[in-house]
């Protein structure tokens, strides 16, 4: 009877173990990920989905076909607890590190040539997304396109200013060289003035006759 249900026991506590494990590699799988998406597939080929993850891998994301259990276990420790919702059927989990608008068209563009391919929504910065949020995403210009569109904003402005202080300033500048330039003039004596020394015209008296 020992040996029974030592043998009864064993399984259980084996089964336990290597859920525990794998509930651990994929926690490790994604530490450090703030952004994930979760898809629902329904009669998509392998091969396609290989295709998936290469491009994705590029892009410095992934996509795991993992069990909905191990899956809701790993989410409770991330903190994702609401992203449970999003299981249904067979689905699979999509880890983002890159760039968050490639990877998105990516999988948006994927989930339109599959009809099985589903987004069901995920998670972000903590932030839980719907299935529409990631749809929005993936119309998002490259990161290049975003960072020259906000320096053309930025400095745009900053230019505009910078002309209309300038002309001022110019204007400023001139009418005070001007007034500069006159009082300068006034000062200068005329040719009268440098003659007689003090600036006012000598007078000579008259010339009276001789009686």
């Amino acid at each position: 009877m020992v040996q029974a249900n030592s043998v009864e026991k064993g399984p259980l506590r084996l089964g336990q173990k290597v859920r525990a494990g794998w509930v651990g590699d994929l926690k490790e799988s994604l530490s450090g990920v703030e952004i994930l998406f979760v898809a629902k597939m329904d009669r998509v080929p392998t091969r396609d989905l290989n295709h998936l993850r290469d491009a994705l891998k590029a892009l410095q994301a992934d996509f795991l076909v993992v069990k909905n259990s191990l899956c809701r276990l790993t989410f409770r420790e991330l903190g994702w607890a609401p992203l449970e919702k999003k299981l249904e059927g067979t689905c699979g989990i999509s880890p983002i590190r890159g760039e968050l608008g490639a990877a998105c068209k990516l999988l948006t563009t994927f989930s339109k040539d599959h009809e099985g391919f589903v987004l069901q929504g995920g998670v972000l910065k903590g932030q839980i997304l719907e299935s529409k949020d990631v749809v929005v995403l993936g119309k998002l210009p490259p990161r290049e396109v975003l960072l020259s569109q906000l320096a053309g904003v930025i400095q745009s402005p900053l230019r505009s200013l910078a002309f209309l202080l300038q002309g001022p300033i110019r204007s400023l500048a001139v009418a005070l060289g001007a007034v500069i330039q006159m009082k300068e003039k006034d000062r200068r004596p005329t040719n009268k003035e440098a003659e007689s020394g003090d600036g006012r015209e000598s007078v000579s008296a008259p010339i009276t006759p001789k009686s």
